[in-house]
């Protein structure tokens, strides 16, 4: 049987547990590669390279749907109200402006949040 690819959809379509359990799964199997690597007995070198990437992929994602959590309950606590992604990121304590706004695109996207007026963001009603 062939293994499912996994991209940045697949993972995004796993549930929290899921995703957690792949991550351990991983992890052992790159311990596994980097000891067979050390005795000089791999296999395939490109395989260490492509799980040390999935296992970054998964724990993007995981910063990801933290960060949109985060996004949620503001604006959520702050219904009726917009805010430029600078104030969101100053009130959510988040210095990764870039990855907020790619945070807040995915959530527009979802239709989560809106866009009021040219800067302003706020949540969907």
């Amino acid at each position: 049987m062939r293994k499912q690819k996994l991209n940045a959809d697949t993972i995004r379509s796993m549930s929290k547990e899921e995703r957690q359990k792949l991550l351990e799964q991983l992890r052992a199997e790159l311990l596994k590669l980097i000891s067979q690597k050390e005795r000089g007995v791999v296999d395939n070198p490109g395989k260490i390279r492509a799980v040390r990437r999935a296992i970054a992929r998964i724990l993007t994602i995981e910063n990801e749907e933290n960060l949109k959590e985060k996004v949620l309950t503001f604006l959520a606590n702050n219904k009726g109200k917009a805010f430029t992604i600078e104030e969101i990121a100053e009130k959510i304590n988040e210095p990764r402006i870039s990855f907020l706004k790619h945070v807040i695109w995915r959530l527009m996207l979802e239709k989560k949040v809106v866009k009021v007026g040219v800067r302003k963001i706020a949540i969907a009603q």
